[in-house]
């Protein structure tokens, strides 16, 4: 895992040079992304050669460059030089910037070595560098399966490649801006450019405050976020090409696939084991976010039965009562498996005093404070290991949430003749699943994109995709709303320099997911344990399949119990008297001279913060993490 930044003058008719310092700024407030090796390497289109550095101040200001590739490295697969960064072949003419990890690189490796390819060390590196130069840009990106983001400089044609992986794992914000184009894996580099205008997106700036996840919209004008999938080719010139390498839509669900339960069980078993398996191998050690919940049980499992290389170590976040990992079923699992669970408590004072700084890290707004758990975690996980496995993306892979039964069921319920309000207030199922939030419009001063110019296009998203409402629903929830998730997931750890890995989320549990029978996803409560209650969201037992690989492990109540949600006491939080100085002193201050929210408003619901209730609060939560977004972003 590692950082990259980069500046390339793109436009012929630039004649500034790109700058040192520049990309040293760049690299530096990214460090904690790779503190165990750091390299650079500039390049001239014109004379088709490149220079390899230890850092950008060590190009020699006789030289005539283009561009400079910065890299911070995370040692995980071969710690010697061997993996070191940026990555040359064919005499500096192909230059390689790669973040992330290859799970089947072991296999391409093999493939390439068979067509002559030679490796001096063992780093997934060299097997991306060497898949690009036997297959080409996009062959490579579909015969890859990892978590990834790459750069690759061709001097042979003067392109400027650049990749997200499948799903969103790893980011990269990208800016075409005064004949340059830049790029870095965190938002923070891109500020460090000493002539980069920053200025506030406000369609990003409303879409923040109406939906709590709002897809890629970058808070900076200018700036974007590479989508899941996508690649691009940029050539000198300033052209630039963009296109879905994959695409989630392309699934179509196979229903009759299996006869039965048992029979995707099995399938289930296989591909989960394969995942692990690859997401194991690694040369420092690798322990498992534990939360006592089915996913990170489920990947804790299959990580602990791999033979040699197992999972050994959990890392937990608890407090005093135990409540907010749900301990004892982290010691139930811990114990089933023989894990060295390593448990953390999360003090009320480090929310106060780590606030600014997970905003920071986060490169956007903090919209609910158990962010704040995952900082934590992966800071005393450091102690332990240097690589995470946690269970993200399962429930918008197999429709873990309440919100995916409301819609799929609501026709169903409808027929029996039962009222339910809170499934049937709804105008359409897509504008359901967008989930919006009008109590924040009235906290909105400009008359930039409407809140209902922003709902629109959501749903217009939701119903371009194929498939039943269900098999669209997850869709949507998978390109719109998990990228936002294992955003936090990357920066949190990152800020740590522990390493993130979703196994759940591997293309081969993927596939295996957008393909399965809806009926093994979701089941309606006459086809599964779930008893019928007073609340229909109830009714349906999500994750089906999952679920039911999990009971048969640890049991039917540890599997089928209700969901518990991660909860802290934000209202206490923002009442607290550390932030209450610090709301007086800089945040309404400040924002009431920004002159973008209704600063009054916020303010007096600050003062009656005990008795307003908990959608304002919420209201509250996102307006001052956007203030001080906007003063470590814009301000500073």
């Amino acid at each position: 895992m590692c950082g990259i930044v980069g500046v390339v003058n793109i436009d012929k008719a630039q004649t500034t040079r790109v700058s040192r310092h520049d990309v040293h700024a760049m690299m530096h407030v990214q460090q904690h992304r790779g503190p165990d090796d750091a390299g650079a390497c500039g390049f001239s289109f014109q004379n088709r050669r490149s220079y390899s550095v230890a850092k950008p101040l060590d190009l020699d200001l006789a030289l005539s460059i283009d561009g400079i590739i910065g890299f911070n490295r995370l040692s995980i697969k071969d710690l010697s030089m061997a993996g070191h960064q940026p990555m040359t072949a064919l005499d500096g003419h192909v230059i390689l910037a790669f973040n992330g990890e290859i799970y089947n690189d072991a296999e391409l490796r093999r493939y390439l070595e068979g067509n002559g390819h030679t490796f001096v060390g063992t780093s997934d590196t060299e097997v991306v560098l060497n898949s690009f130069l036997e297959f080409g840009f996009d062959e490579m990106l579909r015969r890859l399966n990892g978590m990834f983001v790459i750069v690759i400089v061709d001097l042979r044609v003067n392109k400027v490649f650049i990749a997200r992986d499948r799903v969103g794992i790893k980011p990269l914000y990208y800016t075409f801006y005064k004949g340059r184009l830049a790029f870095a894996s965190e938002l923070k580099s891109i500020i460090q450019l000493s002539d980069f205008d920053r200025e506030l997106d406000m369609d990003a700036f409303n879409a923040r405050l109406v939906f709590s996840r709002p897809s890629n919209k970058v808070l900076l004008s200018g700036v974007e976020l590479l989508e899941p999938g996508q690649a691009a080719a940029i050539s000198l010139g300033g052209h630039a090409r963009f296109w879905q390498y994959y695409d989630i839509d392309d699934y179509e669900r196979e229903e009759e696939k299996y006869k039965s339960v048992d029979e995707a069980l099995e399938e289930a078993e296989a591909v989960l084991r394969g995942a692990a398996a690859r997401q194991m191998v690694s040369d420092v050690k690798v322990g498992c976010q534990l939360s006592g919940g089915i996913d990170s049980t489920i990947v804790s499992y299959f990580a602990n039965k791999m033979e040699g290389n197992r999972l050994n170590d959990g890392v937990s976040i608890v407090d005093d009562a135990g409540a907010l990992g749900e301990e004892h079923y982290i010691d139930h699992v811990g114990n089933r498996l023989g894990l060295d669970v390593h448990k953390f408590k999360l003090d009320p004072d480090y929310f106060l005093q780590n606030y600014e700084r997970m905003i920071w890290h986060n490169d956007a707004p903090v919209y609910m404070p158990y962010f704040v758990c995952f900082l934590k975690l992966a800071e005393r996980a450091k102690d332990h290991v240097t690589v995470l496995l946690s269970g993200e993306g399962a429930d918008e892979l197999a429709g873990g949430y309440s919100r995916f039964a409301a819609g799929v069921y609501q026709p169903f319920i409808s027929r029996l003749g039962i009222h339910a309000s809170n499934l049937t207030s709804y105008d359409s199922y897509a504008e359901y699943a967008v989930k919006s939030d009008r109590t924040f419009t009235h906290l909105l001063s400009s008359d930039w994109q409407t809140p209902d110019d922003l709902i629109r296009e959501q749903v217009e998203r939701f119903n371009s995709f194929s498939g039943s409402n269900l098999t669209r629903h997850l869709k949507f929830e998978m390109t719109q709303r998990l990228p936002e998730g294992l955003l936090r997931q990357d920066k949190m750890t990152m800020a740590s320099s522990i390493e993130n890995r979703v196994p759940l989320l591997d293309n081969e549990v993927v596939d295996f997911a957008m393909k399965l029978p809806e009926d093994m996803l979701l089941r309606f409560a006459a086809h599964s344990p779930v008893k019928l209650s007073g609340n229909p969201f109830e009714w349906v037992t999500g994750k089906y399949l999952f679920k039911e690989l999990c009971a048969r492990k640890f049991g039917h109540d540890f599997a089928y119990r209700k969901k518990e949600v991660m909860v802290l006491d934000q209202r206490s939080m923002l009442a607290s008297p550390g932030f209450r100085n610090r709301f007086y002193d800089s945040i309404y201050p400040r924002m009431k001279n920004r002159g973008l929210l209704d600063a009054e408003r916020i303010l007096n619901w600050y003062e009656t913060i005990t008795d307003i209730n908990d959608n304002t609060v919420i209201s509250m939560w996102r307006a001052i993490s956007l203030e001080i977004w906007c003063q470590l972003f814009l301000d500073q």
